[in-house]
């Protein structure tokens, strides 16, 4: 039996296991679907996330491919063997992230059954433990006639008894099928109907002038100079934020042609490198 299960990928690095639910898959989440039936394993960037989380929730998916999740004497996922990163902010806009988003949903859109700790199976046969069932034996009943014309005993044939053998399993043990429940349950037939996601309309973003793209440059030529992998992302108010593995860097906008950094921009890193910055920012606004 294959099974599945979904993680959320928590601050600090941690993937906790929470209930199967399409829903979760939301902008501010990081979401791991490991399915043993596919050998996938699926990683939901949210859009609002940011470079740190998402290298976190990278790292926790590698870990899990390659080790597995362990659920009380067995492991989940041992045979692993691909990893499909689905970014948000593409969907709609890479054919590649599409596709791969397709087939989550209709993974997600399956009918499914909830075992213990989280764990779903698509298997749905309905598993029934065996009750060894024992046919009482009969009384034997003797017929007799009067002295003057006697008669034969008769008796009845004694019916042999009829024994089950008692199968057990031990948890998501795959040989033979888990037992789950003592007695046969009817679970509710679920629609499965997929429902077409439209796809999110991608607002056109102002023209800049080459002035604005060549101070936006500038900006971004004063951060590389101190760090060596950055992640830029502009937000749903069309401001502009900028990353490092550690943490943020700064935020701006653009207002009346000129690039507004927020009060909090260049705390989280030191004084030093800030002023080098801002230093480098200057010397370039002078070329133009």
């Amino acid at each position: 039996m294959r099974y599945a299960i979904m993680f959320e990928v928590l601050e600090g690095g941690v993937s906790n296991p929470i209930k199967w639910n399409k829903d979760s898959l939301t902008a501010e989440s990081n979401i791991i679907i490991l399915d043993e039936g596919t050998s996938s394993l699926y990683l939901w960037y949210g859009a609002k996330q940011g470079l740190v989380s998402r290298r976190t929730a990278l790292r926790q998916a590698q870990a899990l491919r390659g080790h597995g999740f362990t659920v009380g004497k067995s492991i989940v996922g041992r045979d692993i063997r691909d990893l499909k990163e689905i970014d948000q902010r593409k969907i709609g806009r890479v054919l590649e992230i599409d596709e791969l988003n397709e087939d989550l949903q209709t993974l997600l859109n399956r009918e499914y059954k909830e075992l213990d700790n989280f764990v779903i199976t698509f298997e749905l046969k309905e598993i029934v433990e065996p009750v060894a069932k024992v046919i009482p034996k009969p009384e034997t009943k003797i017929v007799s006639k009067p002295v003057s014309k006697p008669e034969p005993v008769i008796e009845q044939e004694t019916p042999k008894v009829v024994k089950t053998e008692m199968k057990f399993a031990s948890e998501y043990d795959d040989k033979p099928d888990p037992v789950l429940e003592s007695k046969p349950t009817v679970k509710p037939s679920i629609s499965t109907t997929k429902v077409s996601t439209p796809e999110p309309k991608v607002a056109p973003k102002p023209a800049l002038s080459l002035s604005i793209q060549a101070k936006l440059g500038f900006v971004l030529v004063g951060i590389l100079d101190h760090y060596d992998d950055i992640w830029i992302s502009i937000k749903e108010d069309g401001s502009y934020s900028v990353e490092h593995m550690d943490g943020r860097v700064c935020e701006f906008s653009i207002v009346e042609g000129k690039i507004k950094f927020t009060v909090d921009s260049f705390s989280g890193i030191s004084t030093k490198v800030k002023t080098e910055i801002q230093k480098k920012f200057v010397e370039l606004s002078k070329l133009i």
